[in-house]
């Protein structure tokens, strides 16, 4: 049976654990003036109660019956690493203090136990405790201002999914890892870590039960198995998210009260970030449409010219990727290769749809697009980063394109991209006053001005790109009419 000292948070615990009740009693009458002390007799006794209350220190004799004190040091180790245990041993020999160390006990007390020595030893324990885990709380410390830096770095939730996977795997070690977001519709759940990422399921009756929970909710409940498992629900701004579940098999130790306070810090900044990350993705869906309706806004003019952009805006990422750009001047060039043309809705109706060649006149007004494009443009703060490619994207490599004369170096790189792309789409697409001309014919027309009209680099790199994935062929505009070829001298507008 037990015996409870009057016990005080602010005192260390100890476990005596020793089926000689007079040794157990002076180690326990010993102890208890600066200790909360419980002594029990023997190692299944110990167990019991571990499983029920947490100690600093346990206290254990090796010979005892039903569980000996050596298998208790192993169940310490394998369950409950955050309790020391120093081993009692009436055979005090180096091989015995050896043993004892190999199976994790912190130190070992020969017996008959002298007072001087049992205190001594439980102070050096207890301080060794001390220290060790104010080293792991600022490991912790560290290990939390670098998942809080590189989380809040990013608004991208797949990425902010993997760095959650590495540092809580390197934290917590679990067998196993989950991390499932609540769609949009509040009725699914879709996985971002687990065995099928991208799936979605449905919300169980026991998850909808564990979203009204508190802000933090950690269960910790056996799974099919012997593992053990604990799940946080993910709370942002008062509202549920989603679930973080991580689970340790029965070859682990259980998640201790420092594990759930930890998890219940990851917790609360990966809800935070990746619900910022979802907002940021919803405001830049609503961006984007923005863009899309602009750009439709000319194309609607011109039956021949619908879908015009956003085939340019293909083209031109896929040859930015090709030319190794990062992703945000791959994301400029997206913008830029939608909203090039939306100067023309300042074009004249019959100078924009004559189903003809233009007069010098109109050609000279057709070419005030870029300009005016810009000028519409500037108005918004977010889209500024992307006239010079507007105001570019007409200009010749060798200094005869419009509107300014730039050349070579002098044009931006993207704007240098986003030509060639604009060029095969238009000339492979129906126009008023032309029918399409074949891809392979668009080609040789962009050969034939490598070094005059385009980027020599950029011209190569967009040869080999369609000559390996023949993009056209996933163009709904493209048409297959072969036309006699037109001269790379011939291309003006």
């Amino acid at each position: 049976m037990a015996d409870y000292a009057n016990s005080s948070p602010e005192r260390p615990r100890i476990l005596i654990v020793e089926d000689e009740v007079n040794i157990r009693e002076f180690c326990r009458l010993l102890l208890r003036r600066h200790y909360d002390v419980v002594a029990v007799g023997d190692g299944l006794a110990a167990i019991e109660l571990l499983s029920t209350q947490t100690f600093d220190l346990v206290l254990t004799d090796l010979q005892m019956p039903n569980l000996d004190g050596i298998a208790l040091v192993q169940y310490l180790r394998a369950h409950h690493l955050e309790t020391d245990a120093v081993v009692m041993t009436a055979h005090a020999t180096v091989e015995t203090a050896r043993e004892a160390l190999k199976l994790g006990a912190l130190d070992y007390i020969a017996k008959p136990v002298d007072a001087e020595q049992l205190q001594k030893t439980v102070r050096t324990a207890l301080e060794l405790r001390r220290v060790r885990r104010e080293k792991e709380r600022l490991s912790d410390l560290v290990l939390m201002y670098q998942f809080s830096q590189v989380i809040t770095a990013s608004l991208d939730v797949q990425e902010q999914s993997a760095h959650l996977l590495e540092f809580v795997g390197r934290r917590f070690a679990p067998s196993n890892i989950g991390l499932s977001l609540i769609d949009a519709d509040g009725d699914t759940l879709v996985v971002l870590i687990g065995p099928e990422p991208g799936q979605s399921l449905s919300l169980s009756e026991r998850d909808e039960q564990s979203l009204r929970a508190a802000h933090y909710q950690l269960i910790e409940c056996p799974t099919t198995s012997s593992d053990r498992l604990i799940e946080v629900v993910l709370r942002s701004r008062d509202h549920a998210i989603g679930f973080l579940n991580l689970t340790r098999n029965s070859e682990q130790p259980s998640f201790d009260a420092a594990d759930r306070h930890l998890i219940e810090i990851f917790a609360s900044q990966i809800a935070a970030a990746l619900d910022n990350a979802r907002l940021y993705r919803a405001l830049k869906d609503q961006y984007e449409q923005m863009i899309a309706a602009l750009a439709g806004a000319i194309e609607a003019r011109d039956a021949y010219t619908y879908g015009h952009s956003r085939q340019v805006s293909r083209y031109a990422v896929r040859l930015a990727q090709e030319l190794g750009l990062s992703p945000a001047e791959i994301e400029r060039i997206h913008y830029a290769g939608l909203l090039h043309d939306i100067g023309k809705i300042g074009i004249r109706d019959d100078i924009l749809l004559k189903p003809g060649p233009l007069s010098p006149e109109e050609l000279t007004q057709m070419r005030r697009h870029p300009q005016i494009g810009v000028r519409i443009l500037e108005q918004i703060s977010g889209l500024r980063d992307i006239l010079p490619i507007i105001a570019a994207h007409h200009e010749r490599f060798d200094g005869t394109g419009y509107p300014y004369g730039l050349k070579g170096e002098e044009i931006p790189f993207e704007a240098r991209i986003l030509a060639v792309a604009d060029t095969f789409e238009a000339l492979t697409a129906d126009r008023a006053y032309r029918s399409a001309m074949s891809p392979e014919a668009v080609l040789q027309i962009i050969q034939d001005g490598r070094g005059t009209h385009w980027d020599p680099q950029v011209v190569d790199a967009f040869l080999r790109l369609m000559r390996r994935e023949r993009l056209w062929e996933q163009s709904p505009r493209l048409r297959q009419v072969i036309q006699p070829p037109l001269s790379v001298e011939s291309i003006s507008s």
